[in-house]
C-alpha cells in the first residue's frame, strides 16, 4: 500500500497541531471553556436588537398603550422611545435594554406581567447580602375631598432604609403634572419632581443618601388647579427610584375627590 505521509511529514503535522492547540488555549481560552462546558448558561450569545422590537414590550405611563414611534401619544411616550433608541445605539443586547429601561421608568412599564415577575425574581437572586432596602409602611392614602379653591394639598409618607448600605435616591416621578413630590431627609427638603414629558424638566444632578436604619419622608403635593374642569374621583401615583436592587421603583398612590 502506498504511504500517504512520510515519517518526517507525520512529525511536522503533529508539531503544527500541538502548536495550534497551545496558541488557541493561550490567546482564546474562552473557546476551549465553551467547547468543554456542559452548562449552557455559561455561554453568552451576543444578539443585536432593533429598537422597534423593544417598543411594544413597554407601555406609556400616560395612556398605558404600547410604545409607538409612528404615533406617540404624548411627551412621556416620546421620552421613553428616545431613551430606548439611545440604549440600542450603544450596542446593548435585548436583555440589557429591557433592564435599563425598566430601571429608568419602572418595572410596571413592562407590558407583560409575566416579564415583570421574571425580572423581579432575577434581581432578587442577584442582590448582594448587604444591599440597601427601601421600606414604606403605607403605600396608599385617601385624601378625601380636595377643593380647587383651597389650592395645593400636601401629604407625607414616611419610609426607611432597612438594608445594610446607603439607600441612594436620585429620581422621583409622578403619573400626572398635577402631582409632584420631594424627599425630606436630615431636615433638608430636596428638589421637586413631577411627570416627565409634560412641560416640567425634572432635576438630573441631585441625589440623597439615606443611612442604614434611618428614616426619611416623601412629601407629595397635589395641585387641583392644573385640571380646572375636573370634578370627581382622582387617582395619582408617585414613584421613588433608588439603588435598592429589587425594589428600585417604589410606588405610592393617593386617592381623592376633586371639587370646585
Amino acid at each position: 500500500m502506498k504511504k500517504i505521509f512520510s515519517t518526517s511529514r507525520f512529525w511536522q503535522f503533529v508539531t503544527i497541531s500541538l502548536l495550534a492547540f497551545f496558541v488557541v488555549n493561550l490567546f482564546f481560552p474562552k473557546l476551549t471553556h465553551l467547547k468543554n462546558s456542559s452548562d449552557l448558561s455559561d455561554i453568552s450569545v451576543v444578539k443585536t436588537v432593533q429598537a422597534s422590537e423593544v417598543y411594544p414590550m413597554f407601555t406609556c405611563p400616560c395612556c398605558g398603550q404600547p410604545l409607538n414611534k409612528e404615533e406617540p401619544c404624548c411627551g412621556a411616550m416620546i421620552n421613553m422611545i428616545d431613551y430606548i433608541d439611545r440604549q440600542v445605539s450603544l450596542g446593548m443586547t435585548e436583555d440589557e435594554v429591557v433592564l435599563v429601561t425598566a430601571k429608568e421608568f419602572g418595572i410596571d412599564r413592562l407590558a407583560s406581567e409575566e416579564d415583570q415577575l421574571a425580572l423581579k425574581q432575577k434581581l432578587a437572586d442577584l442582590a448582594p447580602a448587604d444591599a440597601p432596602k427601601i421600606v414604606i409602611n403605607e403605600s396608599e392614602r385617601d385624601l378625601g375631598k380636595v377643593s380647587q379653591i383651597k389650592g395645593v394639598v400636601t401629604t407625607d409618607f414616611e419610609f426607611s432604609n432597612q438594608g445594610e448600605s446607603d439607600l441612594i435616591i436620585g429620581k422621583l416621578s409622578s403619573s400626572c403634572g398635577c402631582t409632584s413630590a420631594a424627599v425630606v431627609y436630615g431636615g433638608e427638603v430636596g428638589p421637586t419632581f413631577a411627570m416627565e414629558g409634560h412641560g416640567q424638566e425634572n432635576p438630573t444632578d441631585w441625589e440623597v443618601a439615606i443611612k442604614p436604619g434611618d428614616t426619611a419622608v416623601l412629601q407629595i403635593y397635589y395641585d387641583p388647579t392644573v385640571h380646572p374642569d375636573l370634578v370627581g374621583p382622582v387617582t395619582r401615583t408617585v414613584s421613588v427610584f433608588s439603588n435598592d436592587p429589587v425594589e428600585f421603583e417604589t410606588k405610592i398612590t393617593i386617592f381623592l375627590e376633586q371639587t370646585i
